[in-house]
């Protein structure tokens, strides 16, 4: 089964061995794709605000929408202004 992360994790050896408590990947300032423990705080066309461990994400954009949550995985689709770590 292919699995993203591990792509990357195979092709940039230096993060073997780190503990990272969550992964995301912005796609071309289209989607937004995470990996961890999430927890949606706030849910609007513009902005989507999502915790995960040891920090809170704020996803600014427009015509913002979740694809995809569960537990462990969130997809956030739209135009993708910014996003930052609180």
């Amino acid at each position: 089964m292919f699995n993203f992360f591990s792509e990357i994790k195979e092709k940039c050896g230096n993060f073997v061995g780190k503990v990272v408590p969550y992964k995301m990947v912005v796609i071309g300032g289209e989607a937004i794709y995470v990996e961890g423990n999430i927890t949606l705080m706030t849910l609007t066309e513009t902005n989507i605000v999502f915790k995960v461990p040891h920090n809170i994400i704020i996803v600014n954009g427009k015509r913002l929408e979740v694809k995809e949550i569960t537990q462990n995985t969130l997809v956030i689709c739209g135009s993708i202004m910014s996003w930052e770590k609180v």
